[in-house]
C-alpha cells in the first residue's frame, strides 16, 4: 500500500481519548506529516484558527458533547474553513449522508463520511480516492484569498484556463463530448481551485466575462481537434447569476460567433442546488437559449431540492447524475438512482453518470440504462492539447478498462 502522496496536517476531533490514539496511529502510519487531536468543539476552533501551516484535512465524530459535530460544521463555515472534511460516527449511514449534504450547503469541502467503528482499509480508501491527479489544482486549506482585482489580472494575462472531461457513450463506448472546465493552474500565488476563485467571480460580477473568456478559448481549442479529426461536443457550466441577466443569450451567441463557432453545437449546464423558487427570469433565459438551439442539462441532479414541477416546466434536454447516488451502495441511494433514470426516460431527456470511477459503477449504470459516463473510469480533467492524443489512445486503452 503506498502512502507517500498523502501529506499535510489532519486534525481529529472525538470525545473519546482511546479513539483519539488509535486513528492517530493509523494517520501517521499513512504519511501524514502532522497529526493534531481535539477532545471538543472548541479546542478544535482554536487548532484551526492557530496551526501553520493551516489544517488541510479534518477527521470530526458527529457525536459530541456541548458541541455537536453538526453545530461544529457550522462553526467551519462561518469561520472559512477552506480545508477537506471526512465525518466519522457510529450513528446508521443515512444520518452520514444527511450530515454530508448539510456540510456541502454550507459551501465546506466534505470528502466523504465512513462509520465507527473505524477500519483502516475503509480510512486509506477515502483519502486516497479524493487525491487529485498530478499536475491537477490542488484543494489547499491555506489556499490564498483571492481579489477581484487578482481574479482580472489572472483572465487578462490568460492564466485561467479550460481544461476539459471527455463524456463517454455506453452504447458505442466512444468519447462523444467534455464538459469545460475552469482552471487556474499557474496564478502567481500558485494553482488556485475553483472553489476559491468561482465565487469571486459571482460576488464581484465578473462570472460573466470569465465564462465567456473561457468558452472562447475553449472553441478555439475545439477547432483545433477538428484540425486533427476529432469531433467532440463541448458542454459548459453556467452560473445561476448568468441565468439572472436577460442579455445573457444574446452575449453568448455574439461571443461564440466571433470565435467561430455555433451555439447549435455547444450544452450548458445548470447545477440543481442552484436552481432558484423564482424562476420567471431565468425560465426566460433558458427559453431563449433554448430557441438558439443550444442543448441544456441539469447538474449534478439529486442534490438540490427544486420540485418536480420545476423539472417539468423547465426545457432541460440531459440529467447529469450526482455522483453519490452513482457510487452510493444504501437502499436510499440505489433507489433514487432507479428511480431518477427511469423518470428522466420517461421526460425523453438524455441520462448522464457522473463520477463513474470503477468498473462496477460503470456496469451498473449501464444496466439502468444511462446514456453516457464521465469520471475517473474513463479520463479525468485535461488541459486542452492533449485530448486528441487521449481521444487517440482510447480504442486501445478502454478494452482494459472495460475489459
Amino acid at each position: 500500500m503506498e502512502t507517500d502522496h498523502i501529506q499535510g496536517s489532519v486534525l481529529v476531533v472525538d470525545d473519546e481519548p482511546f479513539v483519539l490514539k488509535t486513528i492517530a496511529h493509523v494517520l501517521d502510519g499513512m504519511g501524514f506529516t502532522r497529526v493534531l487531536t481535539a477532545m471538543t468543539g472548541q479546542q478544535a476552533l482554536r487548532l484551526i484558527e492557530s496551526t501553520k501551516p493551516s489544517v488541510e484535512l479534518v477527521m470530526l465524530d458527529l457525536n459530541m458533547p456541548d458541541m455537536d459535530g453538526i453545530e461544529l460544521l457550522r462553526r467551519f463555515a462561518e469561520e472559512g474553513y477552506r480545508g477537506d472534511i471526512l465525518l466519522f460516527s457510529a450513528e446508521d449511514s443515512q444520518t452520514l449522508k444527511m450530515a454530508e449534504r448539510l456540510a456541502r450547503a454550507r459551501r465546506l469541502s466534505v470528502i466523504g463520511s465512513i462509520s465507527k467503528p473505524i477500519r483502516r482499509e475503509a480510512l486509506y480508501h477515502v483519502i486516497s480516492k479524493h487525491s487529485g491527479p498530478p499536475g491537477s489544482p490542488a484543494r489547499r486549506a491555506d489556499a490564498p484569498e483571492i481579489t477581484p482585482q487578482m481574479l482580472e489580472v489572472g483572465m487578462e494575462c490568460g492564466e485561467l484556463e479550460p481544461w476539459f472531461q471527455p463524456k463517454i457513450d455506453i452504447a458505442s463506448r466512444q468519447p462523444v463530448g467534455v464538459e469545460m472546465l475552469a482552471r487556474w493552474p499557474n496564478s502567481t500565488r500558485g494553482p488556485i481551485y475553483p472553489d476559491v476563485f468561482i465565487p469571486v467571480a459571482e460576488r464581484s460580477g465578473l462570472i460573466d466575462r470569465l465564462t465567456f473568456c473561457l468558452i472562447t478559448r475553449s472553441i478555439h481549442m475545439r477547432q483545433q481537434w477538428q484540425a486533427s479529426g476529432v469531433n467532440l461536443k463541448l458542454a459548459a457550466n453556467i452560473s445561476m447569476d448568468s441565468l439572472r441577466n436577460l442579455d445573457f443569450p444574446q452575449r453568448l451567441d455574439d461571443i461564440v460567433t466571433a470565435a467561430g463557432g455555433s451555439l447549435s453545437t455547444m450544452q450548458l449546464e445548470v447545477t440543481e442546488s442552484r436552481l432558484m423558487q423564482d424562476l420567471v427570469t431565468p425560465l426566460d433565459v433558458l427559453l431563449r437559449l433554448r430557441l438558439k438551439k443550444v442543448r441544456l442539462s441539469i447538474d449534478d441532479f439529486g442534490t438540490g431540492y427544486s420540485n418536480l414541477f420545476q423539472l417539468r416546466d423547465l426545457p432541460f434536454d440531459e440529467l447529469k447524475l450526482d455522483r453519490s447516488y452513482v457510487r452510493g451502495r444504501d437502499p436510499r441511494a440505489v433507489a433514487i438512482l432507479e428511480s431518477s433514470v427511469e423518470m428522466g426516460k420517461r421526460l425523453g431527456m438524455g441520462i448522464v453518470a457522473e463520477g463513474v470511477e470503477t468498473l462496477e459503477e460503470w456496469q451498473r449504470v449501464e444496466r439502468l440504462g444511462c446514456d453516457q459516463v464521465q469520471g475517473w473510469l474513463c479520463a479525468r480533467a485535461m488541459p486542452g492539447d492533449a485530448i486528441p492524443d487521449w481521444v487517440a489512445s482510447w480504442s486501445e486503452s478502454s478494452k482494459d478498462v472495460l475489459g
